[in-house]
């Protein structure tokens, strides 16, 4: 085992330092001055040539790429062009939200779609099971913008029932000084016991959460399904239907164990997919996490945001997965590292 996490974090390491140079060279090579955004509007030559001094733009590009490399292994990412705040600092405080929306979503949709997978499954081939994978099918083909967007309309233009934006109501709640500050809203309100300021926030986080786990519920739905379908085909499955037990039985008592180790697979994979949809998703919300700040960033040349946006989701998929196999023989001992 011991074996196995060095060469990952080896290969962890050098993907890192890939993707940190693709990214590089694309931010360099977009359209725009960054020097412009950091002097601001209607700048003159003396200030632009100032600016780019002071940013090191000034310097053949392979330099700046060695000093990028040698800040970014101190976990130096810069200063941010749009903001005038260190790029990690702005991660820091942004990522609370969005992992807070991304585990409520990845929660909702592992949760509902292992559920509706194996219900599926133990009624192959009838009406039920038609209706859940034509159900799957819609979730994987209708995009995250448009869901959101008309999740919108009809839960707060028709119905007025949820918020239209935002991640709690109002500023008031800005200045509540509560006993736990980890930035995961919900989880700080329930541990400080302020319960109108939690359903608050759920309010405000229903919809956004709702969009991002309908994407992945299909995927999850479809591979649950097909893993259970494939388990009551085995010998013991059989056995246990042989003394008498039924196929529900089983399924709750032992077989749906064997579609863990898919279903976490793709979990792990649609992690993924969840932080790249928080791009379009936090923007049509509103919501204040690194989605938001990183099309903001891309609208307007940021490229230090941009980089080290790019890294630090590059580390936690990289993370995520890594934890799916030390995990993987805790799930099913026949599987040895």
């Amino acid at each position: 085992m011991t074996r196995y996490l060095l060469k990952r974090v080896t290969y962890t390491f050098l993907i890192l330092i890939i993707v940190s140079s693709i990214t590089f060279l694309i931010a360099h090579w977009l359209p725009g001055d960054p020097a412009a955004l950091w002097v601001g509007d209607h700048p003159t030559k003396e200030q632009l040539e100032i600016a780019k001094k002071e940013l090191g733009l000034d310097r053949p590009i392979y330099k700046q790429y060695v000093s990028f490399l040698k800040k970014t292994l101190t976990l130096d990412l810069g200063v941010s062009l749009r903001t005038r705040q260190p790029v990690t600092a702005e991660i820091f405080h942004r990522s609370a939200a969005t992992f807070e929306l991304v585990f409520i979503s990845m929660f909702l949709a592992t949760l509902l779609g292992l559920f509706l997978g194996i219900k599926a499954a133990l009624y192959s081939n009838t009406k039920h099971d038609y209706l859940i994978r034509g159900f799957a099918y819609l979730g994987i083909s209708i995009p995250v913008f448009w869901l959101g967007m008309i999740l919108q309309l009809i839960f707060f233009g028709v119905l007025q029932w949820l918020p239209l934006q935002g991640r709690y109501s109002g500023f008031d709640l800005l200045n509540i000084d509560l006993p736990y500050n980890s930035g995961l809203f919900l989880l700080d309100a329930f541990l400080s016991a302020e319960w109108a300021l939690m359903l608050d926030g759920i309010r405000h986080i229903f919809l956004p959460a709702l969009t991002m786990a309908f994407g992945v519920l299909g995927i999850i739905i479809r591979t649950s399904r097909s893993a259970l379908i494939e388990t009551m085909s085995e010998p013991f499955f059989k056995t246990y239907l042989a003394y008498g037990l039924s196929p529900n039985e089983i399924a709750m008592s032992s077989a749906y164990k064997n579609t863990l180790i898919p279903v976490s697979t793709v979990a792990g994979l649609s992690f993924g997919l969840m932080l790249g949809g928080t791009f379009l998703v936090e923007s049509i919300f509103d919501w204040p996490g690194l989605g938001q700040f990183s099309v903001l960033s891309l609208l307007t040349n940021d490229f230090p945001a941009i980089i080290g946006v790019t890294l630090f989701y590059t580390f936690v998929y990289i993370l995520i997965n890594l934890i799916l196999d030390i995990i993987y023989p805790l799930i099913d001992p026949r599987i040895q590292r």
